[in-house]
């Protein structure tokens, strides 16, 4: 709607001013009445008739009476008619329709349309002039022809329009707005930004359309209003800002520039405006202030999404934090053995390969005790395996008691630990297996008694690796069993020989453990000579670490696949080799799908079934390992077993180039069914894994053909052992799985998020999308999807936040589901009929 200017309102003012005086003066009587002349003319017109007529009635001229009537009404338009009437009430003579125009009272009244004048002969009364006249006007038009109403008209429509031109010239000179030109007006207007003009006392002099918008207002109408007028507020508090403490106000009074100070603008109970303020003064002549220049930039959805965005980046911290104590929880477990506490295996290796080192730069003494506890199979069978268990948890409370705080305690086996002793000659180590042993032997668990034999080595009896210390005091270990066992036996104090004597795989198969022949490490075939022995020592496990988190970085399912099949190896080659030969044997386990890091993510990952073209590349990854495994270690003895594990116990039909039979190196034979064993078991997406019992049917059908039989008969007596759950692979679900493979590489995308990494973010992305794709996470994967394409080269950082803080949401609701416990894994060999180990 159009406003009108400021000169016509100032005039429509005045002249309402005006018509409101002349209203006042007429009713206080100081303009004349035109009702009041009127009657006074009619009464002198019908005194005249009166007179005229009495002179004609007193000599009886009737007829000098009608004349002179007639020509007064003739004169008079203003009279309707005339009549004489006598005394006895006979109309002596009338003028015009009298009859029906006279409308006066009963007896001598008149009014002011009806008028008696009295005519005289004389003294007497003669008779009565009867004379009407015509009426006001009623309605619009009466009002129209009345003499007030014609001069208000006049003086409102005069007085406007003389009010108008006036002041439009005095405003020119008055309006402060006015000096400013039209263009730098309709300039200021196009900003999106509000803009105030405002003079000395705070008060608007210019204020532009967006202003106006945001206050609400025309922009007309604000001018001359105080600034402080509408109820400014700081973010910081609800209380009206007061008017010193305003950005303007402090300009005008220090005569500085204030910037980027935020205020609230409330224009109702949910609309709360935020502006960034910015202020200067405008100084006139000497430097004086004459006003202040303030533009306000409406912040109010910019802070919004802020607030959104802080509020998302806090549940994203929560769900992080909660993520990073899910997995120091669980690298807590990876790390630790869960039934005693102490180091795992691998753990173990990875920070005995770190002491080592300094131990060799720095000339430290380094030992290594060896500790197993006796007739542990008959605690077993004669209390139970919860009892046995108890045993096992009661000696490693005492060893890691008695470990100083620089020490490592390792559950190295079944019932077999492994104690670091860092800073320790061989002497002192064997003094601390003493206090091992005596501590075993003198406290009880629960009213079961057990001993322990110890065997101990130190870095002064010539161990070229950390692998030959661990063999050196497995091998006296096994000479304190030999010789009697509940004793500490010392390798540099062996007799030569004494540990060459072996046990043949079929022995160690079918016979109860400490039935077996307690001598040194028993092998199946001769003991490796020299340079082989030293070939094996030479796999630095950081090295086999690295790869292992490559291929779990690559393809986490195949890694944890590969942890499970080293743990199954070691359990089963347990008593068939020495400490070091073992080592080799995990170490291969855990690298025999490195080969994997080769192939094609449209394959590696593919959610379901491969095409035969797919298992072509796929076939490769073995050779592809072999050859990896070669030029990372150099190791002939560790690629032999990478090579030769897949060949076939009978002869391979698809490469008869491999070796067959004992031919074959026996922990490549062990590493064969491990990976067959494991690979029946797991679950996949599109398959649910068999059980122990089928997995064991299906092994023992191949046993001759594919694998060594002996092996396969003590494979399922060792996973049997170790009771059902482990026997059915002691490992989580498919789907607990896959969530720990989801909550690793949301975690990184975090991080990728913190450090504002959109092109490694929306790699991640790409990625998790594949993987959770094919773990069946269908959720995760279109989360996945939508995240990487917010991630663009010019993301939305609040869609992108809130992308990545729903799957750490859903990886949060997914871990309660699955307890948190979760072990990724993927095997590529096809499991269906007779070819499940075939392949």
């Amino acid at each position: 709607m159009r406003r009108f200017s400021t000169a016509t309102r100032l005039s429509i003012g005045l002249c309402a001013l005006t018509v409101s005086l002349l209203v006042g003066a007429e009713a206080i009587g100081l303009i004349p009445s035109a009702t009041a002349a009127d009657l006074r003319g009619r009464k002198d017109l019908c005194e005249a008739i009166a007179i005229h007529c009495s002179e004609a009635a007193r000599m009886g001229d009737i007829e000098t009476i009608r004349r002179a009537t007639e020509q007064i009404v003739s004169r008079n338009p203003g009279i309707l008619s005339a009549a004489v009437r006598r005394s006895d009430g006979f109309m002596a003579m009338q003028v015009g329709d009298h009859a029906a125009h006279w409308k006066g009272p009963p007896g001598d009244e008149s009014t002011p349309a009806n008028v008696r004048v009295p005519i005289f002969a004389g003294d007497s009364r003669w008779g009565t002039v009867e004379v009407t006249f015509r009426g006001s006007a009623d309605g619009w038009r009466g009002m129209v022809d009345h003499p007030l109403v014609r001069l208000t008209v006049f003086v409102a429509g005069a007085s406007f329009l003389g009010y108008f031109f006036y002041l439009r010239r005095s405003l020119q000179h008055l309006d402060p707005s006015a000096v400013i030109p039209e263009r730098v007006r309709t300039m200021l207007d196009t900003l999106a930004e509000g803009v105030l003009v405002l003079d000395k006392q705070q008060r608007i002099v210019l204020a532009n359309q967006a202003f106006a918008a945001a206050v609400g207002q025309p922009a007309e109408d604000l001018q001359g209003v105080p600034a402080a007028r509408f109820g400014w507020t700081s973010p910081q508090a609800e209380d009206a800002a007061g008017n010193g403490n305003l950005p303007w106000a402090e300009a005008l009074r220090s005569g500085s520039t204030r910037t980027g100070v935020a205020l609230c603008l409330k224009r109702g109970e949910e609309d709360t405006r935020m502006f960034t303020v910015n202020c200067a003064p405008i100084t006139g002549g000497a430097a004086t202030v004459r006003g202040a220049l303030v533009t306000f930039d409406d912040v109010t959805s910019i802070e919004k999404k802020n607030a959104q965005l802080r509020k998302t980046l806090d549940m994203l911290k929560q769900s992080r934090d909660e993520i990073n104590r899910q997995n120091q929880e669980l690298q807590a477990l990876a790390t630790t053995d869960p039934l005693t506490g102490c180091l795992n295996r691998r753990s173990f290796f990875a920070q005995f390969e770190s002491h080592w080192s300094s131990a060799k730069r720095y000339g430290y003494a380094l030992s290594c005790v060896m500790v197993d506890v006796d007739r542990f199979k008959s605690i077993n069978d004669r209390h139970g395996h919860s009892v046995g268990d108890q045993v096992l948890q009661h000696v490693a409370t005492i060893l890691r008691s008695l470990a100083r705080d620089g020490d490592l305690v390792c559950r190295y086996g079944g019932e077999e630990f492994c104690v670091l002793l860092t800073h320790t000659d061989l002497e002192g180590a064997a003094q601390a297996a003493e206090r091992y042993r005596e501590a075993i032997e003198t406290r009880a668990c629960g009213g079961v008694s057990a001993t322990a034999s110890l065997g101990v080595s130190g870095l002064e009896a010539g161990a070229q690796s950390p692998q030959r210390l661990i063999d050196e005091a497995d091998k006296a270990l096994y000479a304190a069993k030999q010789t009697g066992r509940n004793r500490v036996a010392r390798w540099d104090q062996m007799p030569e020989g004494a540990t060459e004597v072996g046990k043949p795989i079929a022995a160690a198969a079918g016979e109860r453990a400490e039935e077996q022949t307690v001598a040194a490490p028993a092998r199946a075939a001769q003991a490796p000579p020299a340079d082989h022995a030293a070939d094996e020592s030479q796999v630095p496990y950081r090295a086999v670490t690295a790869l292992s988190s490559a291929l779990k970085y690559r393809d986490a399912a195949t890694a944890a696949h590969s942890q499970r099949v080293a743990d199954l190896a070691v359990a089963t080659a347990e008593g068939l080799m020495s400490a070091s030969e073992c080592f080799l044997l995990e170490v291969a386990a855990l690298l025999h799908d490195i080969g994997k890091l080769g192939v094609p993510d449209a394959i590696l990952l593919k959610p379901g079934a491969l095409t035969d073209e797919e298992w072509k590349v796929m076939r490769l990854h073995d050779r592809m390992g072999a050859e990896i495994v070669a030029a990372a270690f150099g190791s002939d003895e560790l690629t032999e077993i990478v090579q030769t594990h897949h060949a076939w116990f009978g002869g391979s039909p698809k490469d008869p180039g491999l070796p067959r039979g004992e031919n074959i190196p026996l922990r490549a034979r062990i590493l064969s069914i491990c990976d067959a064993y494991d690979a029946m078991v797991t679950d996949r997406v599109y398959r649910k894994g068999r059980s122990p019992e089928e997995a064991f049917a299906e092994l023992r059908r191949f046993a001759g053909k594919q694998f060594d039989p002996r092996l396969v008969e003590r494979f399922v007596s060792v996973v049997t052992r170790l009771g059902p759950d482990d026997a059915a692979g002691a490992f989580p679900s498919e789907a607990a799985e896959a969530v720990d493979r989801v909550r690793e590489q949301v975690e990184r995308m975090a991080r990728a998020l913190e450090a504002q990494d959109m092109s490694m973010l929306r790699a991640m992305a790409s990625r998790l999308a594949a993987t959770a794709g094919r773990d069946g996470l269908g959720e995760v994967a279109q989360v996945a999807t939508a995240l990487e394409r917010c991630a663009s080269p010019h993301p939305d950082v609040l869609d992108v936040v809130s992308k990545v803080n729903e799957l750490m949401e859903l990886v949060k609701s997914a871990a309660h589901g699955t307890n948190g416990h979760a072990r990724p894994h993927r095997e590529t060999t096809p499991m269906n009929g007779a070819s499940t180990i075939a392949a």
